[in-house]
């Protein structure tokens, strides 16, 4: 729900463990947001007339700016007449393949949660009213009740997500969703005519759309429909903006960057004196909205400032990576130290960073071996050459976290590195002038550089302000270790089930012998996996796991389930949902 209400309270030891902005309430939003001069450049040109793509990796703060776009423009709906809608798409990755009546369910599915989006804004902010106000839903849907609409919209987005699971009863289900309904919802049409009549009948000087996940999926099918109803959408009074994943989002043919959208990248992390020090003083700010005068975590967390400082250093800039570095630091119930600190990020990087980096290859799969060789190529030669380059004693006394590479790499070294962006292990910045013209600059997590011990010095924080981004280690595209981490991707790394000869890459029989090689859908493989590779902590993990094992049992459990396990209401059964549908999404 968009607008504001009651809320249940959250404590501050609750709010420093929410993590995901989706865990948070809207009124909660609203009060613990903060904006600098970063954040407010990217939420005024959200709530622009253009096209945008919100682009930054996992955790750095998108879906925040997303909403606190919308709820600026709800603020001041009644004057500007500017009508912002948040739309969610985070469990897409469950209409992998599904088919509805032969129409693709993805397609619908999205059509009707933008449909059911702009309902709930329209009544959110009483343009429409539950005592049977105008709806304008009620000419192509012929239900008079507002709340009627409300609840056959949910019930069509349940029975659709229903498909991804029933393997037995698809046609039962396709009579319940009707299949009139159904050729209405794929036609992206019919959805651009509902709003243009809702712009017109509320005399709306625009209506923004914030659609955030639909472009996480890691489903190169479902991302070009995507991009193709938001190229449809876009236009005269209706504007759209999609938060997105770098260098692995696929546009499609049809949808060109510059063109169709302008990006607004989301980095904010400077290693440079200023920047760290500008990190900091925001950060900081975070914690103090989260984190109420009452709260005993308080005193304990700000009278201890140089390691906060160390804390905010190694999270690079990640408001998520922050969050679970300091919850672990203060799990011991120990005061921060340096060697909580330290015990923190090693946990972060061996938990959180490296599991999420080789967990992609699941939802990747084409390019498990990018994803694997990447990494190997990242702590085996590349940490280690940056280790010796900062144990050698110059005069500059300079640490470097950077290395770069000629821009004409091989393609497959490109995209290996693309995917360590992808999942945080590296960052890209701007580029540099090296010996054969320039290349790009990349930045090594410091997190991982501090628990590869990188540095010349066991005290981070020291190596940390000796930072120099002008001191780096250039690699040549012909370098002969690089190639030889490369030569192995053209390896073959998968069997056949039947007689474990090695498959090439996209093969469809078995050379051997001869067994049709059925793919694994992404989302199945997601959806058996085990509550471990969740992002809650182990004491909630533990009390779900008797009951709901796999994340596909918590996918489709409701939340009243969850909370009859002691100790589970409604704040950590959200928390535990949010935390499985990301799972599937990415």
């Amino acid at each position: 729900m968009n607008a504001p209400t009651t809320q249940t309270q959250i404590t501050g030891d609750d709010l420093l463990q929410t993590v995901r902005c989706e865990d948070l309430l809207y009124e909660q939003i609203r009060q613990i947001s903060v904006l600098g001069d970063f954040e407010r450049r990217i939420i005024d040109a959200l709530k622009g007339g253009g096209a945008n793509l919100l682009e930054g990796a996992r955790g750095v703060g998108k879906s925040m700016l997303l909403r606190m776009a919308e709820i600026e423009l709800d603020n001041t709906f009644q004057t500007d007449k500017k009508l912002g809608v948040y739309v969610n798409f985070k469990t897409s990755t469950l209409l992998e393949g599904v088919k509805a009546d032969e129409r693709d369910a993805f397609q619908i599915w999205v059509n009707i949660k933008i449909l059911e989006a702009l309902h709930e804004k329209m009544l959110a902010l009483n343009l429409i009213a539950k005592s049977g106000g105008a709806d304008p839903y009620q000419r192509v849907f012929g239900i008079s009740s507002v709340l009627e609409t409300k609840a056959m919209l949910e019930e069509k987005i349940h029975l659709l997500q229903k498909l991804a699971f029933s393997k037995v009863s698809q046609t039962d289900i396709i009579n319940q969703i009707g299949t009139e309904f159904l050729a209405k919802a794929q036609d992206t049409s019919f959805l651009v005519n509902i709003i243009r009549e809702v712009a017109e009948l509320f005399s709306l000087n625009k209506i923004l759309f914030f659609f955030d996940e639909a472009a996480h999926t890691f489903i190169s099918t479902q991302q070009n429909i995507f991009f193709e109803i938001f190229k449809l959408l876009h236009s005269g009074k209706v504007a759209c903006k999609a938060a997105v994943y770098p260098t692995v989002t696929n546009y499609g043919r049809n949808f060109e960057i510059g063109q169709d959208a302008i990006v607004l990248p989301v980095v904010r992390f400077d290693p440079g004196e200023s920047g760290r020090r500008e990190n900091r003083e925001h950060f900081r700010s975070i914690l103090e909205k989260r984190l109420p005068k009452t709260s005993t975590l308080r005193k304990k967390i700000f009278t201890r400032g140089a390691e906060l400082d160390l804390c905010i250093d190694l999270s690079n800039g990640n408001p998520r990576a922050l969050l679970h570095i300091l919850n672990s630091a203060l799990a011991s119930n120990n005061p921060l130290s340096e060697r909580t600190v330290g015990l923190a990020v090693q946990s972060y990087v061996d938990q959180a960073l490296i599991p999420y980096h080789q967990s992609l290859s699941k939802r990747l799969p084409k390019y498990a071996s990018h994803i694997r060789i990447g990494l190997d190529l990242l702590r085996g030669y590349i940490i280690p050459e940056i280790r010796s380059k900062n144990h050698r004693k110059t005069k500059s006394n300079y640490q470097s976290a950077f290395f770069t590479v000629q821009r004409d790499m091989s393609p497959n070294l490109k995209l290996a590195l693309d995917i360590l962006c992808y999942s945080g292990m590296v960052s890209q910045l701007g580029t540099v002038k090296i010996a054969s013209g320039t290349g790009p600059r990349y930045m090594i997590n410091l997190a991982l550089m501090a628990t590869e011990k990188a540095f010349d010095t066991s005290k981070t924080a020291d190596a940390i302000s000796r930072l120099s981004v002008t001191d780096y280690r250039e690699f040549s595209s012909s370098d002969s270790q690089i190639q030889t981490y490369l030569s192995s991707l053209l390896l073959p790394s998968e069997t056949c089930s039947i007689c474990s000869a090695l498959l090439p890459q996209n093969a469809k029989f078995c050379s051997e012998c001869g067994n049709k090689i059925i793919a694994t859908s992404i989302v199945s493989t997601l959806l058996e996996e085990s509550i471990d590779g969740l992002s809650v902590s182990d004491r909630l993990k533990d009390r779900v796991r008797p009951k709901f094992p796999t994340v596909g049992s918590i996918v489709q459990a409701k939340r009243n389930e969850l909370m009859k396990i002691p100790y589970i209401k409604d704040v950590r059964s959200r928390i535990i949902k949010n935390a499985a549908d990301e799972f599937i999404s990415g």
